[in-house]
Order: structure tokens, then sequence, then C-alpha cells
């Protein structure tokens, strides 16, 4: 068929053209396309016969970079440029020069009504993101064009159509994904818990993108095991929840039988499946598969939020609980409790600390519990408490506290430090207890161990003085009283020294920051020792001594002292005593050696209360430890104190 054929009848006019091919030059392959045999033996003919006006336009169209072809005469024969190629798939290059309908015959319902609006009416088609179905790929795909559809008038009729387009498939679905995704995004924003978000986010991407998801399925793992909390469409029976148990685990997307299947995760943890139907006219690319992942991002971002913040609820829940429990307990309790933050604020006063001191929240809370303390306790009890405080450290602090009635009464107060879930200093629990009665007792204790200890030193000094007495105008005897007041004065030295630490009590023991432990020593045995013939030796590393360790060791040695002038070494002329000390890896060895005395065959059969006393003594208050070795030739007592106890 020739140029006439396709065009109802060609004109003659053949311009300047006539009979030549030069429109084709610098034409690129659709122009070496249109030079062969197969285009010159259809429809048009050879191009050096067509008419003049569509040699015109093909020389025009085919040197451009823009998408244009060109359908002429009533069948629509096909002509375009290299740069409509692309659009046209597959297709190309068989569509060159043949009849639009032999190549566009699954969209030819659509594409024919255009051109025969322009061809009839001579008008021009426009349109943007027009849709159309084409198998450019070897399946109908769906795809978007910008199009403009103008006719081609030749003798005062419409010979063609050219076509000029730009594809716009990949603009226009990212905009509707888009629109999709911030639909589901804002759906997600109301739902009340993980299925309800799953049914709103996707109910909301369905209704907005329904090209993309023409069925959808999401299941997730709850208590009641794996099920489906949502769906969308017409769900193929092989979506089911066994069927799909087994994806849960896998950390990546899963094509299968015309789906995507898309483990949703939360903390890290698989929680269920969204299951995508695909559009059976879209391939599944990189574009297509991130959409749906990024769908399930925020399906599994928004379980993973609502689950967090059912369990803050349920954990606030049971904080609630817990802290009604304990203000229950605190404010029924029979002594005082109290809570601070980290920055020592108190935060919680119970109310036996209100009904004792008068004071109310607003007066007691904070740092306002101070005020309550008695004046001469205060600075030191804040001392105490913002040390402990910035230590991290439990305390313990006896002060005198002001009641409701204005009187004062002496309270201890002891507090442990409180630790968070990271294990930081998160403040103090405390309590204060009366202990006025205790006060009272310790007084009168300490009253009758002052006079108990002046009548001692009195028998001391009367024994001194009926031994002077006796021995006055005997020169024999004289020198023997000397000696004997001599040591009744060390002795009475040696009682100050052993001593509990009395309030108000007047001389007895030295200063801890003058007193050693060799010092200590020597003042105990001064009674017991024979200085000229060396019968007490004290020897080794000396160390400072505070008045709690000199109080606990003096009592431990003053106690075998005297044993061994009883039963020991010191009971016999020849026996001797040496002390040797040592401090080693922050440990303080003493060792009381005995040599020289009556031979031991073990260990006494009972134990004196003043031993045991002073064992007592030494694990109390220093934190020392006491072992005796019952020797043949004499005893050998060990004493080890830790070197941080010497100076209390």
């Amino acid at each position: 068929m020739h140029g006439s054929e396709a065009g109802e009848e060609e004109s003659g006019n053949a311009g300047p053209m006539e009979g030549g091919t030069d429109f084709l030059r610098g034409a690129g392959h659709a122009g070496e396309l249109i030079r062969q045999p197969r285009v010159a033996e259809g429809p048009l003919g050879h191009p050096a016969k067509w008419s003049a006006t569509l040699r015109c336009i093909m020389g025009i169209i085919l040197p451009s970079r823009a998408q244009i072809g060109v359908f002429w005469g009533r069948d629509y024969v096909a002509l375009y440029n290299d740069a409509f190629a692309p659009a046209i798939g597959e297709k190309h290059p068989r569509a060159m020069g043949r009849p639009a309908r032999e190549n566009w015959a699954e969209m030819w319902d659509t594409l024919e009504p255009l051109l025969r609006r322009v061809r009839e009416t001579g008008g021009t088609v426009e349109a943007r993101d027009h849709p159309f179905l084409i198998d450019r790929h070897g399946y109908l795909e769906e795809v978007f064009f910008d199009i403009s559809y103008s006719p081609i008038h030749e003798d005062g009729r419409v010979a063609g159509v050219m076509c000029v387009v730009a594809e716009t498939t990949g603009r226009v679905q990212a905009d509707r994904r888009l629109r999709a995704l911030r639909a589901v995004g804002l759906a997600l924003r109301a739902a009340a818990g993980p299925g309800d978000a799953c049914a709103r986010g996707l109910a909301a991407m369905a209704a907005e993108n329904p090209a993309d998801l023409p069925w959808a399925r999401i299941l997730l793992a709850g208590k009641e095991g794996f099920s489906v909390v949502a769906d969308h469409g017409e769900v193929p029976a092989w979506a089911t929840a066994e069927a799909m148990r087994a994806l849960v685990e896998r950390a990546d997307p899963q094509p299968m039988s015309g789906a995507l299947a898309v483990p949703l995760t939360a903390a890290g943890q698989a929680v269920g499946v969204f299951l995508a139907g695909l559009h059976p006219n879209l391939r599944l690319d990189g574009d297509y598969s991130s959409y749906l992942g990024l769908a399930a991002e925020q399906f599994s971002h928004t379980i993973g939020r609502i689950r967090r913040e059912e369990e803050e609820r349920r954990a606030a829940v049971v904080l609630r609980e817990s802290e009604a429990r304990f203000r229950n307990l605190a404010d029924h309790a029979p002594v005082m409790i109290w809570m601070t933050r980290r920055d020592g604020t108190c935060t919680y006063l119970n109310q036996r600390w209100y009904s004792f001191t008068g004071q109310t929240p607003e007066t007691g809370l904070g740092h306002g519990w101070l005020n309550a303390v008695h004046p001469e306790d205060r600075s030191h009890a804040g001392q105490v408490f913002a040390q402990a405080t910035a230590e991290a450290a439990a305390f313990q602090i006896e002060y005198r506290l002001r009641g409701a009635d204005g009187r004062y009464t002496w309270m201890i107060d002891a507090a442990a430090p409180r630790w968070d879930g990271d294990g930081q200093f998160a403040g103090y629990i405390g309590s204060v207890l009366d202990i006025s009665e205790r006060r009272r007792a310790e007084e009168v204790r300490d009253l009758l161990a002052r006079e108990l200890s002046h009548r001692i030193k009195n028998i001391f000094m009367i024994t001194g003085g009926l031994a002077a007495l006796t021995a006055r105008g005997d020169p024999e005897a004289e020198d023997f009283a000397a000696r004997l007041q001599a040591r009744l004065r060390a002795l009475s030295v040696a009682h100050d020294l052993v001593q509990p630490d009395l309030p108000g009590r007047q001389g007895g023991a030295p200063a801890p920051t003058v007193l050693t432990l060799h010092g200590l020593l020597r003042a105990l045995l001064a009674p017991y020792a024979d200085t000229g013939g060396g019968r007490v030796t004290v020897q080794g590393e000396d160390r400072p001594l505070g008045y709690s360790a000199a109080n606990a060791v003096a009592l431990v040695l003053h106690e075998q002292a005297t044993n061994a002038v009883k039963y020991g070494a010191l009971s016999l002329p020849a026996g001797r005593v040496t002390i040797t000390t040592r401090v080693a890896e922050g440990v303080l060895h003493l060792e009381w050696r005995e040599t020289g005395g009556p031979p031991l065959s073990g260990p006494p059969t009972r134990r004196g209360f003043g031993t045991a006393l002073a064992a007592r003594s030494m694990g109390g208050q220093v934190r020392g430890r006491l072992s005796h070795e019952w020797r043949p030739e004499g005893l050998v007592l060990r004493l080890e104190v830790p070197e941080a106890s010497l100076t209390r």
C-alpha cells in the first residue's frame, strides 16, 4: 500500500523534497529503520514517495530528543523517533511503519478514541498523567504519560496525528505511595492497641492507594498464638496463620505467590507478618518493594511504641500501688520515716514525723526538717548528711529533735542509700527513733562508772598513803613503800586507759592526736615491769591511735597483763614478756609472747569474764581479731587490727 492508500488520496504536492529521502539524514536508528525494505513495502510505501507534508514532519521530529510519534492516515500507521522508542519497549522496532492496532491491540480501546477525536475534530487532545495498560515488557504494565495529540493538516484535512508524550509513571506512583504512607501514619496515631493499629493503618493504605495493594493481611504473634488482626480485599485461601507462622522469624521480605511477605518487628523481636498482595500490572521492583517495606516499618514502629506505652502504664500502676503500700505502711509505722532524692532534698516524711514535730509538708520537706533539730546539733547533722549524700554512703547520727510542745528529745537517725534500676544512687530512705530512755540509762551508767572509777583511784591513793605511813622511819621499808606507790600510780594510769569513753569525763586517756601504740603499751605495762631487769619489752613498728582503738587495745592488754602477774610469766622472777608489733598489707599484727613462767599444760578450763569482754571489745570497736596459743613454755597472744581502724 502506498501513501495515497494510507491517507485517503495523496495530493501530489510533493514540495521541495519530492522524490527524495534527504529528510532521513541525521535521523538516527529510527531513520535507518525507515530506509529498510520492511517499511518501504508497508502501508506507506517507499519514503521517497511519501507526501511532502509527511516527509517534512518526519524531517522535523526524527532528530528531536523529545518523545514524538506520528500516526498517519486512517490506519494510524506508526512512525516515531529514537526518543519515543523506550516508551513502547519491546514493541520497537516492529511497530515502525505498521498500523497502530497491530502493536497496541491491548490498549486500542484507550488509544483509538484519542486518535479519532483529533482526526475528526481537528483539535488537540491534552492530558496529564494519562493512564495506559501497555504490554511493552511481556506483561500488561500500568503506565502514565503526559500527552499532547495534535492534528497534521494536509490539503485542508487531517491526514495524521502527531503525539508528543512524556512518561510520568515513576512520579505518579511515587506521589500516590507517599500519600498512602502519610495516610497510614495519620491513622496509626489514633490506634488503641497493636491489632487496632494494624486494622486502621491497613484500611488507610488501601483506601489511599488501592492500585498498589489489591489485597493484604496482617498477622501478629500474641498470648493466644499467631492470628490474623487485619484484612483487605480478597485474601487467597493459602494465606493462613499456619502458613505465615514460619515467616515471623525471617529478617527479610519474602516474595511468594503474587505477594510480598514483610516481617514486623518490635524492640528487635519478630512480632508478625505484613502480607501484601501485588498489583498484577506492576513489576516488583525496588520502588514497589521499598514502598511496602516502609509501610511495614510504620506498622512495626507503632506496634513497638504501643507495647512500650502499655508496659510503661503497667509499670506506673505497679509503682503507684507500691508507693501507696509503702506510704500506708510508713504512715502507720511506730518510727519516723523519711526519703530523699539524690541531691539530698527530702521528698517524703511520714505522719509520725509531722505529728511529733508539728511540721507540715510545706515546712518539713526539702531541707526544712533541719529546722526541727536542736540549734546546737543542727550544723553537725547537716554536715554529716551532706557528706554521706556526696559519698552515697549509709550513715547514723544522734541529735535532739524539737517536739510539737517545744521540748527536745534525743533521736537516732539512720539511713541507707537507695539505688535505681541502672545501679545509680537515687537518694536515701531513713528512720528516726526516740532514744531518750537509752540516753538516760547511759547517763546513769556513766555516772556510776565515774563514781566507781573515782573510788578505785581513791583506794590506790589510800593504799599508797598507808604504805608510806607504815614505812616511815624504816629505811628499808621506805624504799619498798616508794616502789609500791610508783606501781600504784601506774595502775591508776592503766585504769584510766581502760575506762569507756565517758561523756564529760575529765583527764583519763591521752588525746588521740598524741597517743601512740607503743606509748599506750608502756603506760599499761609500767606497773608490772621491772625496768632494771627489762622484764617487759616493746619492739617493732609504732602507729598513732585514736581513742576508740586505744580503749579496745588497752582493755585486751590490761587483762593480759593482770593474768600474766597472777598465773603467767610475770608471776615468777625469771619471767619475761616480749611484745612485737608490725604492719603488713594494711593490718597491724601484735604478738604478746611469755617465757620463763610456770609451764603450761594447755588452755584454761574456763574463760574468764575479763577475757570475754576484751575479745568482744576488740571485735566490736575496731573489727579486730584475737587468738591464743597455749605453749608449754608460755602463752602467745596474737592481735590483728585493720590499720584504718587504729585512728578511730
